[in-house]
């Protein structure tokens, strides 16, 4: 990781009144609706607790947590469901716990209303995206991950297709925050560009295949964008990663649009 990377240090954003996120490598949030709040996501670690109740007390005081709301359901966004139960008798909604319609659920309160809704295949085929239209805030789980192709499935003609469906969605909601399941916040600007990135690497990497360029020479000239060097562990992994399943693809029958 690098130095100056902005999620080594956990710190709290406050995106709206009443609605805060506590950003580091795994990101957490609650939302006060009103009468009672709702929690996005749980985290990887389980000692992390006392300190994420301190913090939603010191935003919410004692405001009942009716609900923990996970994206999806692997291990590093639901380290802290039990402790929700535990303390609050939360009601833990995911899609194995509470399966969703397919045109989501709403949570309503006094003061604000958030929907969760499925958008499944991306990361795992129990994503779901949660969004809050009174702040302007979505929150996309691990479908956006800062450069990443965060398929959890093999990378071809017809994933690749989803990603890019699944990401335009995303774009149509004009969020002004948007909270990835990891990392630093960002906004629909960075959902845009991620678009044009995969696009882009698609074209690079097959046209360097069609020209009969060798792997270790399309890596190595396959530069990241100037414009993506700030994003988060882009250059420290991401884009390489991101490079290498495009090429495989490519070699595996992947063709041009």
């Amino acid at each position: 990781m690098m130095a100056t990377d902005p999620a080594d240090t956990p710190k709290i954003v406050t995106v709206g009144e009443g609605f805060c996120v506590r950003q580091e490598v795994d990101n957490i949030a609650w939302i006060d609706l009103g009468e009672y709040a709702v929690v996005v996501d749980a985290l990887e670690r389980g000692e992390l607790e006392n300190e994420v109740f301190d913090a939603i007390a010191a935003s919410l005081g004692d405001k009942p947590i009716r609900y923990v709301l996970n994206t999806h359901t692997h291990y590093d966004h639901m380290a802290l469901n039990r402790a929700f139960q535990r303390r609050c008798g939360a009601e833990i909604i995911n899609q194995r716990t509470a399966r969703l319609p397919g045109d989501g659920r709403w949570f309503e309160g006094s003061r604000r209303r958030v929907h969760m809704l499925p958008m499944p295949g991306c990361h795992t085929a129990e994503d779901c995206i949660v969004w809050v239209p009174h702040d302007r805030a979505l929150f996309v789980g691990d479908i956006f991950g800062w450069g990443l192709i965060n398929l959890s499935t093999t990378l071809r003609a017809e994933t690749a297709k989803l990603l890019v469906d699944t990401h335009r969605r995303l774009i149509d909601y004009n969020a002004a925050t948007v909270i990835p399941g990891h990392g630093p916040l960002c906004t629909t600007d960075e959902l845009k560009r991620w678009v044009e990135y995969f696009n882009w690497l698609h074209r690079e990497v097959w046209r360097a295949c069609s020209e009969g360029k060798k792997d270790r020479q399309i890596m190595a000239e396959v530069a990241p964008p100037q414009d993506m060097h700030t994003w988060w562990r882009f250059l420290a992994w991401k884009h390489e990663d991101s490079l290498s399943k495009v090429l495989r693809a490519v070699r595996g029958g992947w063709t041009a649009n």
